[in-house]
């Protein structure tokens, strides 16, 4: 399966990848800091670049992240209070990416990219969403439920 960066890419050329990833700002986090925080209203998008975090609702580790992830992609289609907290569990290097700078390079390069872009995103975030609904389900058998 293709890592998320490269279904966020998909149909760009190399050239317009290159474009937007020189968008991002470059970041390093110590272990144990916080990334991004729940219920807090995000508008900006992270790329993994190295290391790993983890995934956190309440006081719930629900998941880990490495290399090739991309975070909060649904923050750049409208934002909204994030619904997790993202830890990091190593020293960890990542991009961000401000909603306001996407849609602007985005409008500026072609209409036809800013839909692809945008397509792209909603795939990732659908697809984020499959692997929540396959993770209850697999809780719920682990616990005696249907």
């Amino acid at each position: 399966m293709a890592g998320e960066r490269d279904l966020l890419f998909r149909d760009f050329t190399t050239a317009q990848r290159q474009a937007f990833l020189s968008l991002g700002v470059a970041q390093v986090h110590p272990v144990q800091s916080v990334l991004l925080e729940e219920t807090t209203t995000g508008s900006e998008m992270l790329f993994i670049d190295e290391g790993a975090v983890s995934v956190w609702v309440k006081n719930a580790k629900i998941n880990e992240l490495g290399p090739n992830s991309v975070v909060g992609v649904s923050a750049l289609i409208e934002p909204h209070p994030r619904t997790a907290r993202l830890v990091a569990e190593t020293e960890v290097q990542t991009r961000r990416f401000g909603r306001s700078r996407v849609l602007q390079h985005l409008e500026q390069v072609s209409p036809a990219l800013f839909h692809r872009f945008f397509v792209n995103a909603f795939e990732i975030h659908m697809n984020l969403i499959h692997q929540c609904e396959e993770r209850i389900v697999a809780l719920s058998r682990q616990l005696g439920g249907d």
